[in-house]
């Protein structure tokens, strides 16, 4: 009777789509101990055992019910992070940034343009990256996953064991990092107490980065995800779309697949990077007439602040800071399969 009353408050305590879940838990652990004490006619210590072990499982059952689907996490989050979260812990991040190669690099800036103009005010390519920073302990397997993807938007792509490999590598990466530990501390600070799972935090990030998706003017393929899109570029007919990563830029210049025709304006970031508006060409005849990106920031910090201005403030400015000076990330977000992804993600002022 009493293995009867804790199943029921239980299932009371699961969430509908969670009762399946817990009574499978449930039975599997104590039917076997049930069945013995039954046929042998012990009790004592092996009923209480048993007893113990249905507290087990059933706590377990509970914890599991009150884990917060995926748009529940979006959800609370947005509702809870106030203007002066966004600031605190976006400093955090860009303080947190150990693997920054901004005084590593060269900045060409050269000639101004503007997004309208055609002619090539810059006779040099935009980025020197030597070699060692190409092997930094982030940027490496970053750059890693830049093969794994077709530029063209209506281009069937599917994921290879080796590439989902890249994913999960990269993940675990950056999961290390200062960027990342801040925002995960964040979100569980916030009240999202499931995120203490390592598991969970893999899962999260391979979600909102990885998840493939259609666009609405490409039927039914699932071509693009938001690691393409913000991180690479993606081709619709002779449109740019994306590219705002300096380390994907510079990996076309380095191939001789874009051309730098000059900048439209610049946001120093207190020696950790610029916020850089530029006007380029890709193959040829492709032109990005206005590219928003950081300059010298790591993966691991954009993807921080990306991922914390998508879940925070989606779709509408996200208001950062650092060391006085004041910037914006932008997000745009998709629906796919009913659920929230990133569209794009850049820097803006």
């Amino acid at each position: 009777m009493r293995v009867l009353t804790v199943f029921m408050l239980c299932l009371a305590a699961s969430r509908g789509d969670d009762i399946a879940h817990a009574a499978g838990q449930i039975f599997n652990s104590i039917l076997p101990n049930l069945i013995s004490n039954s046929v042998t006619g012990q009790q004592g210590n092996t009923a209480t055992n048993t007893l113990n072990q249905i507290g087990t499982v059933v706590g377990g059952v509970v914890d599991y019910a009150k884990k917060k689907s995926y748009e529940d996490v979006l959800r609370q989050v947005q509702d809870s992070t106030t203007d002066e979260d966004l600031l605190r812990v976006g400093e955090e991040m860009i303080n947190a940034d150990i693997n920054n190669a901004f005084n590593y690099i060269q900045v060409n800036l050269q000639g101004k343009t503007s997004s309208m103009s055609k002619s090539d005010e810059a006779q040099s390519n935009l980025l020197t990256v030597p070699e060692n920073v190409w092997s930094g302990p982030t940027i490496r397997p970053f750059v890693a996953l830049f093969d794994n993807y077709h530029k063209n938007i209506i281009r069937p792509e599917f994921v290879t064991p080796n590439e989902e490999t890249e994913q999960t590598t990269y993940i675990n990466t950056i999961l290390a990092t200062g960027p990342i530990r801040s925002l995960v501390s964040f979100l569980v600070n916030k009240g999202l107490t499931q995120l203490n799972e390592y598991n969970e935090q893999v899962d999260l990030l391979k979600k909102i980065w990885f998840t493939k998706y259609a666009r609405h003017w490409s039927g039914l393929c699932k071509c693009s995800c938001a690691f393409e899109n913000v991180f690479m570029a993606e081709l619709k007919s002779d449109q740019v779309l994306g590219l705002h990563s300096w380390l994907f830029f510079a990996k076309r210049e380095l191939d001789n697949k874009a051309n730098y025709l000059g900048y439209i304006d610049k946001l120093d970031l207190s020696g950790k990077g610029l916020i850089l508006k530029q006007h380029s060409v890709l193959s040829n005849t492709k032109d990005a007439p206005e590219v928003n990106m950081f300059v010298g920031t790591s993966p691991e910090l954009e993807t921080a602040l990306y991922t914390l201005c998508f879940m925070a403030r989606p779709d509408r400015p996200c208001k950062l800071r650092y060391n006085n000076v004041p910037f914006t990330i932008m997000t745009k977000s998709i629906r796919a399969d009913n659920v929230p992804l990133i569209d794009t993600a850049y820097p803006t002022f």
